[in-house]
């Protein structure tokens, strides 16, 4: 039960701001790319900010988080202070580049000048929080602390405090499951937070008056430092996020009271729900149909297959192969009896190292093709949406890819079956849904790469970069779990031993990439000219 209410909870933070995007999208004329603003704007701030505070503590300024430090007072104003200068520094470099910079080189002198503008920013900036951080963090951490039920923590070698947090969590996830919901709840109260500070910021661009900024750097300090005290003192966790909600509540009076009047200009038809879905369901039947003509969906099932089928008998036969070769019988007898670990591992590696080279050639031409045949041109003519048109592809190589990689893993399982020890089933299932969720990175990252560039090679050529970032990401101290290469990590244990230890975390920042990546594909495609 505690694992199901933290995938709701997970699920809804994840979801909560995309989804208030498109709700916000289909009443106005909202583009994606001042979503795609306000997430580059709290990146940015994280990389001064984080530094920031670890250099203040690193000199004494900023103190310990406790009830009995005797600084706790000083500490949560200068974290609050800290937080609240940060980001609204960056709020205002992306509300310059927009107002400034974007308007007199777009010659679009309404980009960014409408209330609702002001509101995508700051849903993309609260958006990113929630699913690039918050979820991240909070997938790690529980998925850390559950895999240690059973353990004996004496044995850890924790210090008293650590060993009486961790028995506490252990405590609190087995006897309050319902606690799981609590971060949704915050992400539900802190992103309308975001919001007000956005639209603060941008009212002072707006009517130019600095003096709303100054009150968006206030309010952000006010509420993350009364919020950093009063958990020291509060337990109760519906208690605090209740205090924080009285201290957003001022912030969303004002929003509400300074919606321009008259608003109804910027309206535009809401077109029924259903006829979109109906278009994009259409538009994926048809991408698939494409597939299939051009043979790309059966190469793909047939490769896939192939590593599947052929792994373990690799795996099996190798030291035979060097003992019918002259002159190589002295190398075969240096590999130990092989197992079904080294199925395991003959599996993964040889999918890892063509699967995300597949992703990259079979989209590599999914816009960019179309673009230079310009068959896109006539596609969107229809009453297709961008999006869907640009979702479509993804969705259909996405099916694709999980057809492929079922296929492979019961093709695996079976011959590992015959020759070796089985693997675990639902285990290594689990490993392939991984797995799946690997390849699909690549795939995302490969349709914003021929989304952006206006040729085939082009993309691939962007999307091979891309790639070997994200795959050389893996090797970094401290983030190198939450890349794509955790997956590979912990799915090549899955179906070998009864214990393993979890990562979600890396599951959560998987997908936060990929709805990066599609969100600006999608805000790409809405500024060019097809």
């Amino acid at each position: 039960m505690t694992i199901f209410f933290y995938v709701i909870s997970l699920t809804g933070i994840i979801l909560l701001p995309i989804i208030l995007a498109v709700l916000l999208r289909r009443h106005y004329a909202v583009p994606w790319w001042l979503f795609c603003v306000g997430m580059l704007t709290f990146t940015v701030s994280q990389l001064y900010h984080l530094p920031l505070n670890n250099w203040l503590t690193d000199i004494g300024v900023i103190g310990p988080v406790a009830a009995d430090a005797s600084g706790l007072v000083g500490t949560a104003l200068l974290l609050g202070l800290s937080a609240g200068l940060c980001e609204s520094l960056a709020r205002a470099g992306g509300y310059w580049f927009i107002f400034r910079r974007l308007q007199r080189h777009s010659g679009d002198h309404m980009a960014g000048s409408r209330w609702q503008d002001g509101l995508m920013v700051g849903l993309g900036h609260g958006g990113i929080e929630a699913f690039g951080l918050v979820a991240v963090l909070l997938a790690a951490s529980v998925s850390a602390i559950w895999s240690l039920r059973g353990v004996d923590l004496s044995t850890l070698g924790m210090s008293p405090a650590e060993l009486e947090q961790v028995t506490s969590q252990l405590k609190m996830l087995k006897e309050s499951p319902w606690l799981a919901l609590v971060p949704l709840l915050e992400r539900v109260i802190v992103l309308p937070l975001h919001v007000v500070l956005s639209l603060l910021v941008w009212t002072a661009f707006k009517r130019r008056q600095p003096v709303y900024w100054i009150a968006a750097v206030l309010y952000h300090s006010l509420v993350d430092a009364v919020s950093v005290y009063a958990g020291q003192f509060i337990e109760n966790s519906l208690l605090l996020e209740g205090v924080v909600v009285l201290l957003v509540l001022p912030g969303l009076i004002w929003a509400w009271r300074s919606w321009p009047a008259g608003d109804s200009e910027s309206r535009r038809q809401v077109r029924d729900q259903r006829s979109m879905l109906f278009l994009f369901a259409t538009a994926v039947r048809k991408e698939l149909a494409q597939m299939w003509q051009t043979k790309r969906f059966l190469v793909i099932i047939t490769v896939f297959l192939l590593f599947g089928l052929g792994s373990p008998l690799l795996a099996k036969f190798t030291p035979e192969l060097f003992r019918n070769l002259e002159g190589m019988e002295m190398f075969a007898e240096m590999i130990p009896e092989p197992t079904s670990a080294d199925a395991m591992t003959q599996y993964i590696k040889n999918l890892t190292q063509f699967g995300f080279i597949i992703a990259v050639l079979i989209g590599m031409g999914a816009v960019a093709g179309e673009k230079e045949r310009g068959t896109a041109a006539m596609i969107l003519s229809k009453p297709l949406p961008r999006w869907a048109f640009l979702l479509s592809k993804f969705t259909a190589q996405s099916l694709v890819y999980g057809i492929s990689f079922l296929l492979a893993s019961l093709g695996a399982y079976y011959y590992t079956m015959i020759l070796f020890e089985p693997f675990t089933l639902g285990p290594f299932l689990f490993g392939n849904l991984l797995l799946w969720l690997w390849i699909s990175v690549f795939a995302a990252l490969t349709l914003l790469a021929s989304t952006l560039a206006s040729a085939t090679g082009a993309a691939a050529g962007m999307a091979l970069v891309g790639s070997v970032v994200l795959i050389l990401a893996g090797s970094l101290p401290k983030i190198g779990q939450f890349a794509p290469g955790g997956l590979v990590a912990w799915a090549s244990q899955l179906g070998l031993t009864s214990s393993v230890p979890a990562n979600g975390g890396a599951i959560a920042a998987n997908i936060a990439i990929i709805i990066v990546c599609l969100v600006t594909a999608v805000a790409a495609l809405e500024t060019q000219e097809i």
